[in-house]
């Protein structure tokens, strides 16, 4: 018979899959960055859809991941507590709706209608990530969030 907690182990797979997740839009958007930068210098319009359908999958998985960081941080202790989780759940947040300003700019037609905002837009995406991931990785051993560890 396991000695161990269920409920526990659970639970600490459960935050190995989140974390996951939780990581899975980013190479999306570092990948529309260099679409866009692409669609930039050769104005080949499959640059700007393959950028569109990076930004939809982005999008779809990030929606997702902010919704969960945001239930995570509001079922922990003392969620009214400002911590670095909040920043950089905010961060994140910050990112997607970027995003979703950039994925505006990719339905609209034309080379006109992208350059320069769409590869701009992207930049700024990929930058807020980097910070928001330095975050998050300065998180983990302060707080205890990795899979395996209990919350503080």
């Amino acid at each position: 018979m396991p000695s161990g907690n269920p409920v526990g182990a659970m639970w600490s797979a459960f935050l190995a899959i989140l974390s996951r997740v939780l990581r899975f839009p980013a190479p999306l958007f570092v990948a529309v960055l260099l679409t866009d930068l692409t669609y930039w210098r050769t104005a080949d319009p499959l640059w700007s859809t393959m950028s569109s359908w990076l930004l939809l999958g982005g999008l779809a998985w990030a929606v997702i991941a902010v919704l969960v960081e945001l239930v995570r941080l509001l079922a922990g202790a003392r969620p009214r507590r400002l911590n670095p989780a909040w920043g950089h759940m905010l961060g994140d947040g910050l990112a997607v709706l970027l995003s979703m300003a950039n994925f505006i700019f990719h339905v609209r037609d034309g080379y006109s209608a992208l350059v320069p905002a769409g590869p701009l837009l992207s930049a700024a995406v990929v930058i807020i990530l980097l910070l928001t991931s330095r975050t998050g990785l300065a998180l983990v051993p302060r707080h205890h969030t990795a899979a395996g560890h209990e919350e503080a």
